[in-house]
Protein backbone atom coordinates (compact mmCIF):
# COMPACT_ATOMS: atom_id res chain seq x y z
CA UNK A 1 0.00 0.00 0.00
CA UNK A 2 1.35 3.53 -1.28
CA UNK A 3 1.83 6.00 1.62
CA UNK A 4 0.90 8.67 -0.26
CA UNK A 5 -2.47 6.85 -1.33
CA UNK A 6 -3.27 4.90 1.52
CA UNK A 7 -6.38 3.85 -0.70
CA UNK A 8 -4.71 1.60 -3.64
CA UNK A 9 -4.91 -1.91 -3.53
CA UNK A 10 -2.39 -4.11 -2.18
CA UNK A 11 -0.48 -6.62 -4.46
CA UNK A 12 -1.20 -10.28 -4.41
CA UNK A 13 0.77 -13.07 -3.47
CA UNK A 14 -0.06 -14.02 -7.14
CA UNK A 15 2.13 -10.86 -8.46
CA UNK A 16 4.96 -12.06 -6.04
CA UNK A 17 7.46 -14.50 -5.57
CA UNK A 18 6.15 -18.45 -5.23
CA UNK A 19 8.36 -20.01 -2.29
CA UNK A 20 8.15 -23.04 -4.01
CA UNK A 21 9.84 -22.01 -6.72
CA UNK A 22 12.76 -20.57 -4.58
CA UNK A 23 15.75 -22.74 -3.41
CA UNK A 24 15.09 -24.21 0.58
CA UNK A 25 16.56 -22.10 3.37
CA UNK A 26 16.89 -24.08 6.47
CA UNK A 27 15.33 -22.78 9.62
CA UNK A 28 17.60 -20.48 11.35
CA UNK A 29 16.81 -19.46 15.15
CA UNK A 30 17.48 -15.62 16.59
CA UNK A 31 16.21 -17.10 20.04
CA UNK A 32 13.66 -19.46 20.56
CA UNK A 33 11.78 -18.87 17.87
CA UNK A 34 12.67 -20.71 14.70
CA UNK A 35 12.41 -18.44 11.20
CA UNK A 36 12.49 -19.63 7.67
CA UNK A 37 13.60 -17.01 5.48
CA UNK A 38 13.71 -16.78 1.87
CA UNK A 39 14.45 -13.32 -0.21
CA UNK A 40 11.46 -12.11 -2.49
CA UNK A 41 8.89 -13.95 -0.46
CA UNK A 42 6.16 -12.73 1.94
CA UNK A 43 5.74 -13.13 5.77
CA UNK A 44 3.34 -13.13 8.40
CA UNK A 45 4.97 -11.28 11.47
CA UNK A 46 3.76 -10.34 14.70
CA UNK A 47 5.89 -8.44 17.40
CA UNK A 48 4.21 -7.81 20.85
CA UNK A 49 5.15 -5.38 23.57
CA UNK A 50 8.20 -6.21 25.63
CA UNK A 51 6.36 -6.77 28.88
CA UNK A 52 3.56 -9.17 27.09
CA UNK A 53 3.93 -12.60 27.60
CA UNK A 54 5.43 -14.55 24.68
CA UNK A 55 4.00 -16.35 22.12
CA UNK A 56 2.52 -19.35 22.09
CA UNK A 57 4.89 -21.02 19.55
CA UNK A 58 6.96 -24.56 19.60
CA UNK A 59 10.04 -24.90 18.05
CA UNK A 60 8.09 -26.29 14.60
CA UNK A 61 4.85 -24.31 14.49
CA UNK A 62 6.21 -21.79 11.66
CA UNK A 63 7.72 -24.57 10.06
CA UNK A 64 4.91 -26.81 9.67
CA UNK A 65 3.62 -26.96 5.79
CA UNK A 66 0.54 -27.95 6.76
CA UNK A 67 -0.77 -25.85 9.50
CA UNK A 68 -3.52 -23.48 8.58
CA UNK A 69 -3.02 -19.52 8.63
CA UNK A 70 -5.54 -18.90 11.60
CA UNK A 71 -4.11 -21.61 14.07
CA UNK A 72 -0.52 -20.09 12.80
CA UNK A 73 -1.56 -16.98 13.52
CA UNK A 74 -3.36 -17.48 16.59
CA UNK A 75 0.34 -18.99 18.04
CA UNK A 76 1.39 -15.48 17.83
CA UNK A 77 -0.54 -13.66 20.04
CA UNK A 78 0.45 -12.88 23.51
CA UNK A 79 -1.02 -14.95 26.03
CA UNK A 80 -2.48 -12.26 28.37
CA UNK A 81 -3.72 -8.90 28.14
CA UNK A 82 -1.51 -5.93 29.80
CA UNK A 83 -2.89 -3.93 32.01
CA UNK A 84 -2.00 -0.61 30.55
CA UNK A 85 -0.44 -1.23 27.11
CA UNK A 86 1.11 1.56 25.58
CA UNK A 87 -0.34 1.13 22.00
CA UNK A 88 -4.10 1.84 23.19
CA UNK A 89 -3.14 5.24 23.06
CA UNK A 90 -4.03 6.35 20.09
CA UNK A 91 -0.94 9.01 19.49
CA UNK A 92 1.24 5.46 19.53
CA UNK A 93 -0.75 3.51 17.60
CA UNK A 94 -0.67 6.16 14.90
CA UNK A 95 2.61 7.21 14.76
CA UNK A 96 3.42 2.84 14.46
CA UNK A 97 1.19 2.72 11.48
CA UNK A 98 3.09 5.93 10.11
CA UNK A 99 5.85 4.19 10.70
CA UNK A 100 4.99 0.85 8.86
CA UNK A 101 3.85 2.44 5.74
CA UNK A 102 6.69 5.11 5.47
CA UNK A 103 8.71 3.02 3.50
CA UNK A 104 5.92 1.39 1.88
CA UNK A 105 6.74 0.32 -1.96
CA UNK A 106 10.50 1.04 -1.81
CA UNK A 107 12.25 -1.30 0.63
CA UNK A 108 8.81 -3.61 1.23
CA UNK A 109 5.23 -4.32 0.61
CA UNK A 110 2.97 -4.08 2.99
CA UNK A 111 -0.31 -6.18 2.43
CA UNK A 112 -2.01 -5.89 5.66
CA UNK A 113 -1.44 -4.17 9.02
CA UNK A 114 -3.10 -4.04 12.46
CA UNK A 115 -1.61 -2.37 15.38
CA UNK A 116 -3.68 -3.73 18.85
CA UNK A 117 -3.33 -2.69 22.26
CA UNK A 118 0.22 -4.67 23.26
CA UNK A 119 1.09 -6.15 19.75
CA UNK A 120 1.51 -5.63 15.57
CA UNK A 121 0.10 -7.66 13.03
CA UNK A 122 1.62 -7.11 9.33
CA UNK A 123 1.72 -9.17 6.05
CA UNK A 124 4.67 -8.45 4.35
CA UNK A 125 7.06 -8.54 1.13
CA UNK A 126 10.84 -7.37 1.40
CA UNK A 127 12.61 -6.30 -1.19
CA UNK A 128 15.72 -8.40 -2.56
CA UNK A 129 17.77 -5.53 -0.91
CA UNK A 130 15.91 -5.41 2.29
CA UNK A 131 16.15 -8.60 4.59
CA UNK A 132 13.07 -9.14 6.74
CA UNK A 133 15.49 -8.67 10.12
CA UNK A 134 16.53 -5.24 8.94
CA UNK A 135 13.14 -4.26 8.02
CA UNK A 136 11.89 -5.41 11.85
CA UNK A 137 14.67 -3.78 13.41
CA UNK A 138 14.04 -0.59 11.91
CA UNK A 139 10.19 -0.81 12.73
CA UNK A 140 11.05 -1.55 16.17
CA UNK A 141 13.91 0.75 17.39
CA UNK A 142 12.23 3.99 15.92
CA UNK A 143 8.79 3.35 17.19
CA UNK A 144 10.54 2.83 20.50
CA UNK A 145 12.96 6.12 20.63
CA UNK A 146 9.77 7.99 19.50
CA UNK A 147 7.13 6.29 22.31
CA UNK A 148 9.56 6.93 25.13
CA UNK A 149 9.75 10.48 23.77
CA UNK A 150 6.11 10.98 23.94
CA UNK A 151 5.70 9.33 26.90
CA UNK A 152 8.84 10.54 28.50
CA UNK A 153 9.74 6.93 29.48
CA UNK A 154 12.79 5.22 28.95
CA UNK A 155 13.55 1.62 28.68
CA UNK A 156 12.30 -1.23 26.03
CA UNK A 157 9.39 -1.00 23.95
CA UNK A 158 9.07 -4.34 22.02
CA UNK A 159 10.33 -8.16 22.36
CA UNK A 160 13.29 -8.65 21.12
CA UNK A 161 12.50 -11.50 19.27
CA UNK A 162 9.58 -11.23 16.78
CA UNK A 163 7.20 -14.05 15.02
CA UNK A 164 7.50 -15.01 11.67
CA UNK A 165 5.77 -17.28 8.84
CA UNK A 166 6.35 -17.64 5.66
CA UNK A 167 3.19 -17.53 3.72
CA UNK A 168 3.06 -20.36 1.41
CA UNK A 169 0.07 -20.22 -1.18
CA UNK A 170 -1.93 -17.52 -2.28
CA UNK A 171 -4.94 -19.51 0.02
CA UNK A 172 -3.22 -18.65 2.60
CA UNK A 173 -2.00 -15.20 2.06
CA UNK A 174 -5.98 -14.16 1.69
CA UNK A 175 -6.33 -15.88 4.96
CA UNK A 176 -3.56 -14.45 6.75
CA UNK A 177 -4.93 -11.06 5.24
CA UNK A 178 -8.61 -12.39 6.84
CA UNK A 179 -6.75 -13.01 10.12
CA UNK A 180 -5.26 -9.64 10.48
CA UNK A 181 -8.33 -7.22 9.53
CA UNK A 182 -10.46 -9.16 11.80
CA UNK A 183 -8.31 -9.24 15.22
CA UNK A 184 -10.01 -6.12 16.71
CA UNK A 185 -13.13 -7.73 15.84
CA UNK A 186 -12.22 -10.93 18.01
CA UNK A 187 -10.90 -9.58 20.80
CA UNK A 188 -14.26 -7.51 21.12
CA UNK A 189 -12.54 -3.94 20.37
CA UNK A 190 -14.93 -2.95 17.80
CA UNK A 191 -18.05 -4.22 15.74
CA UNK A 192 -16.43 -4.68 12.32
CA UNK A 193 -12.44 -4.59 10.41
CA UNK A 194 -13.28 -1.16 9.27
CA UNK A 195 -13.97 0.37 12.08
CA UNK A 196 -10.54 -0.11 13.56
CA UNK A 197 -8.37 3.27 13.07
CA UNK A 198 -5.40 1.08 12.96
CA UNK A 199 -5.09 -1.44 10.54
CA UNK A 200 -5.06 -1.76 6.67
CA UNK A 201 -9.05 -2.70 6.80
CA UNK A 202 -10.56 0.45 6.43
CA UNK A 203 -8.55 0.61 3.41
CA UNK A 204 -9.99 -1.86 1.89
CA UNK A 205 -13.61 -0.45 1.33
Amino acid sequence: MNPDDRSSPAPTLRELQDPRSLPFTPGRSRGKLPHLLKPGCTYFVTFCLERSCGARVRARSTLDTAAEPADVARMSEPRTALADPVLSLPRVARMVEDALLHFQGRRYALHAWCIMPDHVHVLVTPFHDRPLGSILHSWKSFTANETNKMLHRAGALWQRESFDHLVRSPEAFAKFVAYIEANPVEAGLCPEASAWQFSSARYRL
